[in-house]
C-alpha cells in the first residue's frame, strides 16, 4: 500500500529531525519536518480517495504520529525551545493513550479503539507548534508571539484529549462485555 509507505517514510524522519535539531541544524531540520508533515497529509489522502486503509495502517499511522511528535518535542526540550513541562504533558498523554489501549484490547478482546476527533486535533495542534518552532529557529520566521499562543493551545489541547480518552476508557471498560 502507498500509504503505508508514506506512513513508514515519515516514521523515518524522527531520525533525522531529531539528529538535525541536536546539532543546531534548525533550517535542516524544519525542512525534514515539513516533509513529515506533508507525508501525513498525503497518506491520508491516498488512503481514503484510493481505498488504500488497511489494518497496518490502521496501527502504523498514529504510531508514526506519535514517534515524530514525541521524538520531536523530545529534542526540541533538550535545546530549551519548548518548555519542558509541555514535553511531559505530550509524552505523558501518548503513554496513557498506548497504555489504555493496550490494557483495554487485553481485557475486552475484539474491541474496536477509534480515534477522538480531540485526539485528531491535538496532533495538528501539536504539529503546528512544532513546525512554527523550528521554522522559528531557522530564521524563517519571526513568530515568538505566534509560538507562545500556540503553546498555550498545545497545553490545553493536549490535556483535554487526554481528558477524553480516559473518559472513553472508563465507558469502554465499564461497559458490559
Amino acid at each position: 500500500h502507498v500509504a503505508n509507505l508514506l506512513t513508514l517514510g515519515r516514521l523515518a524522519c524522527a531520525i533525522p529531525l531529531v539528529l538535525l535539531i541536536g546539532a543546531g541544524r534548525f533550517d535542516g531540520a524544519f525542512y525534514v519536518f515539513l516533509v513529515a508533515a506533508l507525508s501525513d497529509v498525503l497518506d491520508g489522502y491516498v488512503a481514503k480517495r484510493f481505498n488504500g486503509s488497511s489494518r497496518m495502517g490502521a496501527i502504523l499511522d498514529p504510531a508514526a504520529d506519535k514517534v515524530l511528535i514525541a521524538s520531536m518535542f523530545i529534542a526540541l526540550g533538550v535545546v530549551a525551545a519548548v518548555p519542558v513541562w509541555l514535553v511531559a504533558a505530550i509524552i505523558v498523554r501518548d503513554l496513557l493513550i498506548v497504555g489504555g489501549a493496550v490494557l483495554l484490547r487485553h481485557r475486552l478482546r475484539g474491541v474496536r479503539i477509534e480515534p477522538l476527533a480531540i485526539g485528531k486535533a491535538c496532533t495538528f495542534v501539536q504539529l503546528l507548534l512544532g513546525g512554527f518552532v523550528l521554522g522559528h529557529l531557522a530564521g524563517i520566521a519571526d513568530v515568538a508571539t505566534i509560538i507562545t499562543t500556540l503553546t498555550a493551545l498545545t497545553a490545553a489541547v493536549t490535556l483535554a484529549s487526554a481528558l477524553a480518552y480516559l473518559a472513553a476508557a472508563l465507558r469502554l471498560g465499564a461497559a458490559p462485555s
